[in-house]
């Protein structure tokens, strides 16, 4: 294949092109920490939610209606008041 071109590079050209000295990689350390906050997010969420289904099922089983115990639950207030 080298044959074809009419400019084939050396050893030397080629390996300079290749090496990582004077390329920066992207720091380990920032892109664990967003990984981790992600985790950390989603952990949150998931357990503020099964909080508010606790808080849900709690209510239901004493006798509050759905609508008025899904609100209660999630912490939503009615329009208008």
């Amino acid at each position: 294949m080298l044959r074809t071109c009419h400019c084939t590079p050396g050893f030397d050209a080629t390996h300079r092109e290749t090496s990582l000295t004077g390329r920066s990689a992207p720091p380990t350390a920032a892109l664990s920490w967003s990984a981790a906050t992600a985790l950390r997010t989603t952990w949150d969420v998931l357990r503020d939610g099964l909080a508010a289904y606790r808080q849900y099922e709690r209510l239901r089983s004493s006798g509050i209606p759905h609508e008025t115990a899904l609100r209660a639950a999630l912490g939503i207030s009615e329009i208008g008041r």
